[in-house]
């Protein structure tokens, strides 16, 4: 892009706006904090925890409680920004969604490894067995859980 903007550059403009007319019609503010906290989201690359923002922000001399946090990151999954990643039972991880590409997941059981990637031949798929069904699919979610042999090897 011209003058050494990013395409990231150009989705954040959009999806302040988004979030902004999100928020007032449920009748809240667009707040520093929840800005500060958009940024935070937008510039994380793949799947990231509630935690890892909290930390970060602190880090970055941000001042934000968890609760702040949290209740951000469900109005942003309401708004469609990001989605709810199930991972596994013990901690909600996220995704930024708004402007990309579906993204699917590998966990490594053994060492809880997270591997993102994009198979448009699931995309087909998916799209075959919804028509199937008389349906139009808007999204979905692909996890495979796997082991990479180096524990077994071990024992």
């Amino acid at each position: 892009m011209a003058d050494g903007q990013s395409s990231d550059n150009a989705i954040l403009e959009p999806l302040c706006a988004i979030f902004r007319r999100f928020l007032k019609k449920r009748g809240l503010k667009f707040t520093a904090e929840r800005a500060t906290i958009l940024d935070t989201v937008l510039s994380k690359d793949g799947v990231f925890e509630v935690d890892e923002l909290l930390f970060e922000m602190h880090q970055a001399g941000y001042r934000v409680s968890k609760a702040t946090i949290y209740r951000t990151i469900k109005h942003l999954v309401e708004a469609g920004i990001i989605q709810e990643v199930l991972l596994d039972s013990r901690q909600a991880h996220y995704q930024l969604i708004y402007g990309r590409k579906p993204m699917d997941h590998l966990v490594c059981v053994d060492s809880d490894e997270i591997i993102e990637f994009h198979d448009d031949a699931l995309i087909e798929i998916r799209d075959r067995i919804a028509k199937q069904h008389g349906l139009t699919a808007v999204g979905h979610r692909f996890l495979i859980y796997g082991v990479n042999g180096k524990s077994a090897a071990k024992e």
